[in-house]
């Protein structure tokens, strides 16, 4: 018994010394120091000339390189600059970032992405003003830091307005960093255009950057923001810690309001949720800080579309203000607002004599005759069919008879787990044109199978000066259209039984019996990108599809479709 049990006690130190050693190791492995710096170059202070490197971002000659995978990286009208002249001291040693008074829609940016432990950090910054702006002169022009994962926004900063031409100012702040993740730290401001100057259209100077390690992760107190918010265990597309407010369309005949879950940043805070009583109907949710008095409101608003609902902001392109509501303006550019997005080597464009005439009413978009060009917008779609229509015309003749893939497209892509990487899941090539400056209409149906993220998209590819494409030439879009149909129906018992859909699999015909006075067939692709589709007749050829898992969807009129799964041998 004695030497059972020495030999039970011998085990037992060997365990938890291993147990202990491994969690030595795992500490070891994963320790950070208080004061780690985190970002490459963060005093901006190079010594390498006028190297470029990845370890740092930026050069001598103040360029800085979208394409870095390391480093700072700078997306519009940012230097890279040293003391002197009208921009003053740097405010340590020799360089220091230089915001341009204005560079177009998007704004002047620069930015860094690094990959964060899980811990507080101590985030730090200079800024000084070449003349002094009222942030208050324009509406929502504030400067802004912000701290993002992916496209979450997790914390903005305003950054000081000055009171003194010249004048370094520190501001200090804490990032709480829940879990790993890669973080991008982005100094913002928008000066405007040449014809249309903000409040903010002087020099912005930004130096001696910092983010540093400084404990374990802590929750903060009166932390009353959202980690996660969930519609029957999805998160909601669009979601964000700081947004407020969802407006949610629900599928077709719903009347069952979704379960909603909130999950604070914070677990001692707490969410309560007052569930919408019937649909249409608002849920709200109430999400109370650790320390008892901070709050936060979020409401989400269900609703149904109706046949024939718009889902395209600005879809007929005509506005002649700049605003987030449209995301276009009236001075030719593709800004990154709401409705149309980022767009490239394309202008917002007028009747004149050089564009023509618009398809309708007083703008349209212009792809510039080289370079890739593209435009797009972003909308969240429930489940159901959607109607989409656009007109296209051109400046001169082209042929698509060069290589596939410079022909213009238009493109509906997905985006299913919320990562913002967009996915093409329908792509329609545009009419080629038969005549010059003649508008021409495309139309054509997507299905959604689920809520989420969808992206429309219009692209070119002209080529360069040196090595110009089929499609240099000038090509215009008018008239964007993207309307709900109707529910993606399913089939009932009843249905399935007297509904035949034969043979199944096939290589060829498939012909449908059951269903009388059949309106339309349609087959998609398993993602949902309309394939064929014949009118009239109880058969389709599906012989040139590809081999796989295909849905056929039959109208018969009445405003019932069946859908049903067949296999293309």
């Amino acid at each position: 018994m004695i030497k059972k049990i020495t030999q039970n006690v011998t085990k037992l130190i060997w365990r938890n010394s291993l147990f202990a050693f491994a969690l030595l190791l795992s500490m070891t492995a994963n320790s950070q120091v208080v004061g780690d710096e985190y970002l490459a170059n963060p005093g901006l202070n190079s010594t390498l000339g006028t190297s470029t490197t990845p370890s740092t971002g930026v050069d001598g000659n103040g360029q800085m390189s979208a394409s870095n995978t390391a480093g700072w990286t700078e997306y519009n009208s940012v230097a890279y600059i040293d003391s002197g002249g009208t921009d003053g001291n740097c405010h340590s040693e020799d360089r220091m970032f230089r915001l341009y008074k204005k560079g177009g829609t998007l704004g002047q940016f620069v930015a860094q992405t690094v990959t964060l432990p899980a811990g507080n950090y101590n985030w730090s910054f200079w800024t000084k003003w070449g003349a002094e702006v009222d942030y208050n002169a324009g509406a929502a022009e504030k400067p802004e830091f912000t701290i993002s994962a992916g496209e979450r926004v997790l914390q903005t900063t305003i950054t000081t307005e000055p009171n003194a031409i010249q004048t370094w100012v520190e501001q200090t702040g804490v990032f709480n960093n829940q879990h790993a993740r890669d973080i991008t730290i982005k100094f913002y401001k928008y000066g405007g255009i040449t014809n249309d100057e903000t409040n903010l259209n002087q020099l912005m100077f930004v130096d001696d950057v910092s983010l540093k390690y400084a404990s374990p992760f802590t929750y903060i107190e009166d932390d009353a923001s959202l980690s996660d918010l969930t519609q029957g265990g999805a998160t909601i597309a669009g979601f964000t810690e700081i947004k407020t407010t969802y407006d949610i369309f629900l599928a077709e005949g719903t009347t069952v309001v979704p379960t909603i879950v909130a999950t604070p940043n914070n677990p001692s805070a707490t969410a309560a949720i007052t569930a919408a009583t019937s649909i249409p109907g608002t849920t709200t949710i109430i999400i109370t800080a650790e320390d008892g008095t901070t709050t936060n409101n979020v409401s989400i608003n269900f609703s149904i579309p109706a046949p024939g609902q718009e889902f395209l902001t600005n879809p007929n392109i005509n506005t002649t203000a700049t605003s987030t509501d449209t995301g276009v303006d009236g001075s030719g550019n593709f800004p990154a607002l709401g409705g149309w997005g980022s767009g490239a080597n394309g202008s917002y464009a007028p009747t004149s004599s050089g564009n023509g005439d618009c398809h309708s009413e007083d703008r349209m978009f212009k792809f510039f005759a080289k370079n890739d060009a593209f435009v797009n917008q972003t909308v969240t779609l429930p489940a159901g069919t959607y109607d989409w229509s656009f007109w296209t015309r051109w400046a001169a003749l082209v042929t698509w008879a060069a290589d596939g893939d410079v022909k213009p497209k238009f493109t509906i892509m997905t985006d299913d787990d919320g990562d913002g990487t967009f996915t093409a899941v329908q792509t329609t090539i545009t009419t080629q044109p038969t005549a010059v400056n003649s508008w021409v209409q495309q139309t054509g149906t997507y299905s959604n199978d689920i809520s989420r993220q969808v992206r429309i998209k219009f692209s070119k590819s002209g080529g360069t000066d040196a090595l110009p494409t089929n499609l240099n030439e000038l090509m215009y879009i008018d008239d964007v259209s993207l309307k709900y149909n109707g529910a993606n129906l399913g089939v009932s018992d009843q249905d399935i039984m007297s509904i035949s859909i034969y043979p199944n699999p096939t290589s060829d015909f498939i012909s449908i019996k059951g269903i009388e006075n059949i309106n339309s067939i349609k087959v998609y692709s398993i993602l949902g990108a309309l394939e064929k589709e014949v009118f009239n007749t109880n058969q389709i050829d599906i012989s040139e599809l590809s081999s796989g898992i295909h849905l056929i969807k039959i109208d018969n009129g009445t405003g019932t479709v069946f859908t049903e799964k067949i296999i293309k041998q």
